[in-house]
């Protein structure tokens, strides 16, 4: 009985390497609904940056909290660029500044990860602007891409 399922078993194997030079190799291949090439890829995701601009745009400006309003939305290629004014009362351009990137850039960029992931995940990345609201100048600049998001988790 031994016997019988060794040769059967050597039989199977025979048969499945004689016949492995008959079937086509195996080429992996994105399931994405369609020939969707890289090119076809970033035009989508222009087109998506482009219509996230103009549907948000006429929504601002937009209270975000008692300091923060979000006051412009642009963007660059495949990256959205949001602009927030941020009223800092009595402080210093220099003290908003070291604050938002002591502070606050670790928060924003988290909150980008978790509530922008599916843009992210698409090639999409994103800015954050802060700008202070007494002199317009720059205070804070947060950029978001997927790799970032990986690094967090």
């Amino acid at each position: 009985m031994k016997k019988i399922g060794k040769i059967a078993m050597a039989g199977l194997m025979i048969s499945v390497f004689a016949g492995a030079g008959e079937t086509a190799p195996f080429v992996p291949r994105m399931q994405l609904g369609g020939d969707l090439h890289v090119d076809r890829m970033r035009e989508q995701n222009l087109n998506v940056v482009k219509k996230a601009v103009e549907g948000i745009g006429k929504t601002l400006p937009q209270r975000v909290d008692a300091y923060t309003r979000l006051v412009g939305i642009d963007s660059n290629g495949t990256r959205l660029i949001y602009t927030f004014e941020v009223d800092g009362g009595p402080k210093s351009d220099a003290t908003l500044r070291k604050e938002g990137e002591t502070r606050m850039a670790p928060l924003v960029r988290k909150g980008i990860c978790q509530s922008a992931r599916r843009f992210l995940q698409a090639g999409i990345s994103i800015r954050y602007r802060y700008l202070s609201k007494g002199t317009g100048k720059e205070i804070l600049r947060v950029d978001v891409s997927e790799n970032n998001c990986s690094l967090l988790r």
